[in-house]
């Protein structure tokens, strides 16, 4: 009885420390805002455009049917005439490591070329991907590959930036972006609660063996 009382505490304790962690990306696709129809210029502090995110730098491109979206039907373009980006600020907890995965691709109307992308969060090292667009790239065969990059929160707001180190019209384009932290996930701490429950059970066997050997 004990040990089943630990086990639905444990449980219980590691779900509201799982949902106390959590972060969430506003809008990680990009499908809520202005409608940008084949594509819309945005230009650097536009806040309302895209519902969730800042734009920076020189400014990006709201990607609507020009080309086949990672996820949904929407994406951006990080490069307007020149480097751009795009930002959030998301809640984090001070010394809780997170994970942010994205999908990355290249706007393939330019040279092939690396399209280099650079991810941060504010007191965090940038992390450089560079996506190499090739002949093979197509509006209707983008390549989209998925990324990922792993910080340590110092503060209960983190800035989430991502911008384009290609400063042409041709930049990287970005969907997709979503965020998890490193406490487990929830099916996984119920595999482990079973597995302690299994042992607790193997352990209460083995007592009662011992009592009737003794008697």
């Amino acid at each position: 009885m004990y040990i089943k009382t630990a086990l639905l505490a444990a449980a219980a304790l590691t779900c509201a420390s799982a949902s106390a962690h959590a972060a969430t990306i506003l809008n990680g696709s990009f499908e809520s805002g202005v409608a940008p129809g084949t594509f819309t210029t945005l230009d650097p502090l536009d806040n309302t455009s895209i519902t969730g995110w800042t734009v920076g730098g020189a400014g990006v491109d709201y990607i609507g049917s020009y080309w086949i979206a990672a996820d949904g039907d929407r994406s951006i373009d990080l490069s307007a005439l020149s480097g751009g980006s795009v930002s959030q600020t998301i809640s984090t907890i001070a010394g809780v490591t997170y994970t942010v995965s994205f999908a990355l691709a290249g706007n393939p109307d330019g040279p092939d070329e690396g399209k280099i992308a650079v991810t941060s969060v504010s007191g965090s090292l940038p992390q450089i991907d560079i996506f190499s667009v090739t002949a093979a790239n197509t509006h209707a065969n983008m390549g989209w590959q998925t990324y990922t990059y792993t910080f340590k929160a110092f503060d209960s707001t983190s800035e989430l930036t991502f911008a384009s180190a290609t400063n042409t019209p041709y930049g990287p384009a970005l969907d997709n972006v979503t965020i998890s932290s490193a406490i487990p996930e929830p099916a996984t701490w119920a595999m482990m609660i079973i597995g302690f429950g299994a042992v607790g059970g193997v352990a209460r066997s083995a007592r009662r063996k011992q009592s009737f050997a003794v008697a």
